[in-house]
């Protein structure tokens, strides 16, 4: 399979020649059907992500920013374009082939927590170890990521005697309890008061600056964006900008 096309952004452009993008989305482009009217929610977007950058895209409803993470997250397939995840062609792929990428390399958080509410915070990520094919899974491994999320001491707590921002921590490790390369946040702080959200858009920072963790968020709140060494701007399924966030 040939190498994809690199497409450089303004954060990255000097490192890419040497090393293949984690993220290369090429054309991509995603159009529903209404009835008769045909709704461009993507339109012709283009971008790369180098590994261990945390990108912000950011843009209110409407914008596409929902569609393209569901795109990079091989959720659905794109009407045109490719989506090249870690060496390999998301677009292309069957079904089997896609389900197989995302279990390897891409971890999603999503806005709802998603827990088993009758397993305690450390059942739920050996469920999510099992899912994803390791038995025995990596306690050193688990350790480390309940430790930079502060869990710790909430280790055998089921979700319900959890706060909202426990939970989403919860769920972010449980997203990245098979090391993927790449991390996806969708949303990760729409159902947090300010307090957890903070708390929250600081572990994924730790993660980030500490485990060099790629991370992709969307988010409608600029304060919640300016978190990402980078930010991308949407607009009508479009990216208006995309800029190097020079206040981190």
């Amino acid at each position: 399979m040939p190498s994809p096309e690199v497409l450089p952004g303004p954060a990255t452009a000097s490192a890419s020649a040497a090393i293949p993008p984690i993220v290369a989305a090429r054309g991509v482009t995603v159009v529903y059907k209404v009835g008769r009217v045909a709704v461009r929610a993507l339109d012709d977007v283009s971008f790369t992500v180098q590994r261990g950058e945390f990108v912000s895209v950011i843009g209110q409803s409407g914008s596409g920013k929902s569609t393209l993470l569901h795109a990079l997250g091989g959720l659905l397939t794109p009407t045109a374009g490719s989506i090249v995840i870690d060496g390999q062609d998301l677009a292309s792929a069957s079904d089997q082939r896609r389900t197989a990428i995302r279990r390897r390399s891409i971890g999603i958080v999503f806005q709802r927590f998603n827990l088993f509410p009758t397993l305690s915070a450390d059942g739920n990520l050996r469920l999510a170890e099992r899912i994803r094919g390791s038995n025995g899974g990596d306690p050193a491994h688990r350790r480390e990521l309940l430790r930079l999320l502060n869990l710790e001491q909430r280790l055998h707590h089921k979700p319900l005697e959890l706060s909202g921002g426990e939970q989403q921590r919860v769920a972010v490790a449980r997203a990245l309890i098979n090391r993927p390369p790449l991390l996806l946040a969708d949303e990760p702080t729409g159902n947090l008061d300010s307090e957890n959200s903070r708390i929250v858009l600081g572990m994924l920072r730790r993660l980030n600056e500490e485990l060099q963790q790629t991370v992709i968020m969307i988010t409608h709140n600029p304060e919640a964006a300016a978190i990402g060494s980078r930010i991308i701007s949407m607009r009508d399924g479009k990216i208006i900008a995309d800029q190097p966030n020079e206040s981190r």
